[in-house]
């Protein structure tokens, strides 16, 4: 994955400026939001009251909030790429390639921006308003959509930038064979479907409808062209899904489709979820909770010869319940832990391997956002995919602990001699991380409990590391302007990349590929555990490639109802699917987690990384099987939820 840096030219600076500060007002107004979510839930519980219907409010105001921090994203340029070629393409095409890519993003924006005009239009002539508070629902149309229009002008004068960056690249090393031919095997498909579709467009069609099948194998070959060349993952999916509707159901439909489902998506009650998660997170770093957690590990963990490597992972876990991101708690201990061992002699192939694997709790432990993704893609319980992982996390950290004993047991030299004394430190530690260990237990057990919706627990994680930021005085304005500069980043990057996934998934769907494929499976003879198992090591492959977003963008709506169709749950499914895809961020050659690792490390060989997580790696697939042999590691504790 690759994030592109905002452009030199003075044009874009200003507007990285000014949609920055649009980005500022929008995440303050989500942070405020969430405020009146916990006021509204302090209300019920105290008073026994509360704000009517403040759901169809909240999703309106979250919704073009959401949207506001759009234009920023395509400012600064962080749109999901899969640079695993980016070493075989040489500077001249990478240019002309990221000069593709802001024309696309720019068209993807603009058709967003229009079609979600024209349904405002439609919904102010009709009338239309909310159910309860007879709130007009234009207004919140025309809000998106004028969002949407602002960022596809942001990406016109990035292509205006590419375009000139790209014309003053002198001519050097040149792109390898395969990548010429990948682009040349793309622009003629490309090139072949725009001319049959300008001569014979309802013959096309016609070939679409009679041949599903083929027509989504080459959506699927089209898809991977363009990841591996480097285009936004975003706008590949959206092309490709509107482009397949448009021959199903012709273009005004097709445009139709796609705006209506990105604007229902970002008004659904729970769209804030993520964003909010993410603020809380982000908070949650700034008032120092990793610094908390380790010590508590530490002190708990460090007279243990390998002390520091159990209070790494121990601390990896007590972090991803605040962050729900792999590679940002890799960086982060790696960060943290890894001085620390490398000063009291920890070799360094389990030391990185350790914060590597360690990594993947940031992920799997909840709240996490890839699971809030799944949930949001399948229309599945937020609150209850997050229960359904908590055994799976707790089986994860329990079996690195049992690698790490097992690899010092069979080479002590990996550690030095075990420390005494460190429990002393254990009582200063714990009342230091008791707000932390609350607010998880306030946010998860909420959400267990049946105290909170999903959105209500987001709001009450995102006051609360809000307030304890601001408790401890870590708050002032480069603080703040830190914490609403990486929300909009995440944010805009995930959510543009679910407007691409919704078009891509209507498309998919609507060729009827999941029957197909599914009707496909049922002829093969062969047990639903033993497919299984070759959807995880075919998983197991693209998590070594691609981001868990990316993953579970491009797969999900083909091979979630297909494992449906098998018989397994889908809480089953999208706790295993994460678990095996995380596996993949640590397994050679290209595990994401590794080269984060690696540039910390830059004295350490990647040859010494990749050595050093294989018992990890094998900790991992323990871990996969007993979840595939006992289904009630993940389905046990969300049917004991209320």
């Amino acid at each position: 994955m690759q994030s592109e840096t905002g452009s030199a030219g003075s044009l874009a600076r200003w507007v990285e400026r000014v949609t920055g500060l649009v980005a500022v007002v929008a995440v303050a107004g989500i942070l405020a939001g969430a405020m009146i979510v916990v006021g509204d839930v302090l209300a019920r519980w105290l008073f026994g009251t509360a704000i009517v219907a403040l759901n169809e409010i909240m999703s309106s105001v979250f919704a073009v909030a959401v949207a506001a921090t759009l234009p920023a994203g395509a400012a600064r340029r962080v749109n999901l790429r899969i640079d695993l070629l980016g070493a075989q393409t040489g500077p001249r095409m990478t240019a002309w390639l990221t000069l593709a890519g802001s024309l696309m993003l720019a068209a993807f924006f603009a058709v967003l921006a229009w079609r979600l005009s024209v349904l405002g239009l439609r919904y102010q002539v009709q009338g239309r308003a909310t159910a309860i508070w007879n709130w007009p629902l234009a207004p919140t149309y025309f809000a998106i959509a004028g969002f949407m229009a602002l960022s596809a002008l942001v990406q016109l004068v990035n292509a205006l930038d590419d375009l000139r960056l790209a014309r003053a690249v002198p001519r050097g090393r040149g792109s390898r064979p395969v990548v010429i031919g990948l682009a040349a095997a793309l622009v003629g498909l490309v090139l072949g479907g725009l001319v049959w579709a300008a001569i014979d467009f309802a013959g096309l069609a016609g070939w679409a409808g009679a041949h599903p099948a083929l027509a989504v194998v080459l959506a699927f070959v089209v898809l991977w062209l363009g990841v591996l060349l480097q285009l936004p993952l975003a706008t590949v999916t959206a092309a490709i899904g509107v482009t397949g509707t448009l021959l199903y159901l012709g273009g005004p439909t097709a445009g139709n489709v796609f705006a209506s489902d990105s604007a229902d998506f970002l008004r659904d009650p729970q769209v804030a979820t993520l964003p909010l998660f993410l603020i809380m997170g982000a908070f949650a770093v700034a008032a120092g909770v990793s610094d908390d957690l380790f010590r508590v590990a530490q002190a708990l963990l460090g007279g243990i010869r390998g002390g520091l490597a159990y209070a790494t992972v121990a601390g990896c876990a007590g972090f991803g319940a605040v962050s729900g991101n792999s590679v940002a708690t890799s960086a982060t201990f790696g960060r943290l832990a890894l001085p620390e061992m490398t000063q009291r002699g920890y070799a360094p192939a389990l030391s990185t391997a350790t914060v590597a694997a360690g990594g993947t709790l940031g992920a799997l432990v909840p709240p996490s956002g890839v699971i809030i993704l799944f949930a949001l893609l399948t229309e599945e319980s937020i609150a209850a995919l997050f229960v359904a992982a908590m055994v799976p996390a707790l089986l994860a950290i329990l079996l690195y602990f049992a690698t790490i004993w097992l690899t010092i047991r069979l080479n002590p030299a990996l550690v030095p001699e075990a420390e005494s004394g460190s429990r002393a430190d254990l009582i200063p530690a714990l009342i230091g991380s008791f707000p932390v260990i609350l607010l998880f237990a306030v946010v998860i057990g909420g959400l267990y409990g049946g105290l909170f919706t999903a959105t209500e627990s987001a709001a009450v994680g995102a006051v609360g590391a809000f307030l304890l930021a601001l408790g401890r005085g870590r708050l002032n304005r480069a603080t703040l302007l830190g914490v609403f500069s990486e929300t909009t980043a995440s944010t805009a990057m995930i959510y543009a990349l679910i407007f691409g996934a919704l078009a891509f998934s209507f498309f998919i769907n609507l060729g009827g590929t999941p029957q197909m494929v599914t009707d496909w499976i049922g002829g093969i003879e062969a047990r639903p555990v033993v497919i299984l198992g070759v959807l995880i090591l075919f998983y197991l492959a693209l998590g070594s490639i691609m981001d868990s977003f990316a993953v579970m963008v491009i797969t999900v709506p083909v091979v979630t109802p297909l494992v449906l169709d098998l018989g397994y749950d889908i809480l089953f499914w999208g706790v295993l699917m994460l678990v095996v895809v995380e596996t993949g961020m640590i397994t050679p050659p290209f595990g994401m987690n590794l080269f984060v690792l690696k540039a910390l490390q830059k004295d350490v060989p990647l040859g010494t990384v990749m050595r050093g997580v294989v018992p990890f790696i094998l900790a991992d697939l323990v871990k996969i099987v007993l979840l595939v042999a006992v289904p009630a590691l993940s389905l046990w504790l969300p049917g004991t939820m209320r």
